[in-house]
C-alpha cells in the first residue's frame, strides 16, 4: 500500500471517528470537550482546538492500524478511474459529515455551462434577500484531485446565506484524468458564463467575485489574472480560503517556509499527499511559473480580498506572504488568521465551534466587502 494510500485511509477512518467529538446537533460553545491521548498541542504560542487535536489524533491512530494490518501490497488506488472515484466518494463524505446543516435558501438549481466539447456543471445557491445580490463565482478545494459541488454543497448553502450572496459553485475538471490547465480553463470559463448570465440569476455582471478554498483560491487568482491580461473586468473582489499562492516542491516550501516546517506533518496536509498529488496535477510543469505559484507574479494591482486561513496550516506563511505581496502592489486585503484550526476548516464546522465562527464571519465579511467594491465601483464611475 502507497503512502497516498493509508494517507486516504487514515483520514476516512479519522472522519468517522471524530464526528462523536461534536456532531451538528452539538457543535456549541456549551458542548463536552474531546478526550485526548496526547497533552493540547501548543506551537508558537497557538494551542491547537482541542476537537480538531482529536481528529488529528484518530487520523493518526488510523494510519498506524493500517500499516499494521498491510500485507504486503503497492497498489496504488488512484491508478484506476474506478479507485479514483472511490476516493473522491469518501473524500466527499467525510466533507459532508463534517460539515454542520445550512439554513435553507430561497433557492438552488443546476445547470451545465459549455465550452466546446467540455461541460462543466455549476450549481447556484441563492439566499432569502432582496435582489439584486453580489455573485461569487466558488471553486471548491481539493487539490485539484479531489473535491466537487455536491462535497463542498453545506458549506456553499452556509456562505449564501451568511454572505448574502448568490453562489455560483463550479465542478471543474480533476486530475489526472485532466490535468493543467484545464481545471484553470474550467474556472475562467465558468467565470465568464456567470458574468454574461448574471442578471438572468439575481445579479449584475459588474459585481461578480471570485472565491474558493485551497487549490480554489489558487484558481480564483487565476481567473483574476487573465482576465487582466485579456483587457477583461476583473472580478469585483477575491475571496480565499486558505488559498495556495505557492506550489513548489515540498523541500522547497519548507527551506522557505516556517509554517511548511511546523505543521507539514500530522495536520492534515502531509508530505505524502503533496509529494502524490503534484506530478499528477502539473505533470513537467515548471512550479514556480506564476499561473501555478502566483506568489511570483509581476507586482500588479488586484481587486479587493479578503484572505482567510489557519494558524496550523503549513501553507500560512505563503498566505502570509501572497498578502503581502497584494499590499505592495496597491491592493486592498482583509487578512484574517483562525490561530487554532487547521487547513480545510470550512469542512471542520459539525466538529467544532471555532471553525463555525471562522466559516461565518468570514462568510459575512465577504457579503460586506462585495458590497463595498460595488459602492465604490460605482462612485468611480459616477465621477469620471
Amino acid at each position: 500500500m502507497t503512502n497516498f494510500s493509508k494517507s486516504i485511509l487514515a483520514s476516512v477512518m479519522a472522519g468517522a471517528l471524530a464526528l462523536p467529538f461534536a456532531t451538528p446537533a452539538t457543535a456549541n460553545d456549551g458542548q463536552a470537550a474531546p478526550t485526548l491521548k496526547n497533552p493540547p498541542v501548543q506551537i508558537e504560542g497557538q494551542t491547537l482546538d482541542p476537537a480538531i487535536q482529536a481528529m488529528l489524533e484518530a487520523n493518526a491512530a488510523a494510519s498506524a492500524n493500517s500499516e499494521t494490518a498491510e500485507s504486503g501490497g503497492s497498489g496504488d488506488p488512484g491508478a484506476t478511474a474506478e479507485g479514483r472515484a472511490a476516493i473522491r466518494q469518501l473524500v466527499a463524505d467525510i466533507w459532508a459529515g463534517g460539515t454542520a446543516p445550512a439554513p435553507e435558501l430561497a433557492s438552488v438549481s443546476d445547470h451545465v455551462v459549455r465550452n466546446g466539447n467540455v461541460s462543466i456543471p455549476v450549481r447556484v445557491y441563492r439566499p432569502k434577500a432582496q435582489g439584486p445580490l453580489p455573485i461569487i463565482v466558488y471553486y471548491h478545494g481539493g487539490a485539484w484531485y479531489i473535491g466537487g459541488i455536491e462535497a463542498s454543497d453545506l458549506s456553499a448553502r452556509q456562505m449564501a446565506h451568511d454572505a448574502q450572496a448568490i453562489i455560483v459553485s463550479v465542478e471543474y475538471r480533476l486530475a489526472p484524468e485532466a490535468p493543467y490547465p484545464a481545471s484553470w480553463d474550467d474556472a475562467e470559463t465558468a467565470f465568464a458564463w456567470v458574468v454574461d448570465h448574471a442578471a438572468t440569476l439575481g445579479g449584475q455582471p459588474d459585481q461578480v467575485c471570485v472565491g474558493g478554498d485551497s487549490a480554489g483560491g489558487n484558481l480564483s487568482i487565476a481567473v483574476t489574472t487573465r482576465r487582466l491580461d485579456k483587457g477583461q473586468a476583473p472580478p469585483l473582489c477575491q475571496i480565499l480560503y486558505y488559498p495556495a499562492p505557492d506550489n513548489r516542491p515540498i523541500d522547497t516550501m519548507r527551506a522557505t517556509y516556517a509554517s511548511s516546517r511546523l505543521y507539514g506533518e500530522g495536520f492534515n496536509l502531509d508530505r505524502s499527499f503533496t509529494d502524490y498529488i503534484l506530478p499528477r496535477v502539473f505533470p513537467g510543469q515548471n512550479l514556480a511559473q506564476p499561473e501555478i505559484s502566483p506568489l511570483f507574479a509581476k507586482p500588479r494591482k488586484m481587486p479587493p480580498t479578503l484572505i482567510a486561513t489557519a494558524g496550523f496550516d503549513p501553507l500560512r506563511d505563503s498566505q502570509r506572504a501572497y498578502a503581502a505581496w497584494m499590499l505592495q502592489s496597491g491592493g486592498y486585503v482583509i487578512y484574517r488568521e483562525f490561530p487554532t484550526l487547521i487547513h480545510g476548516f470550512l469542512q471542520h464546522t459539525a466538529m467544532t465551534p471555532a471553525a463555525v465562527r471562522a466559516s461565518r464571519e468570514t462568510a459575512q465579511a465577504a457579503g460586506v466587502l462585495a458590497r463595498e467594491a460595488a459602492r465604490a465601483n460605482a462612485a468611480s464611475t459616477a465621477a469620471k
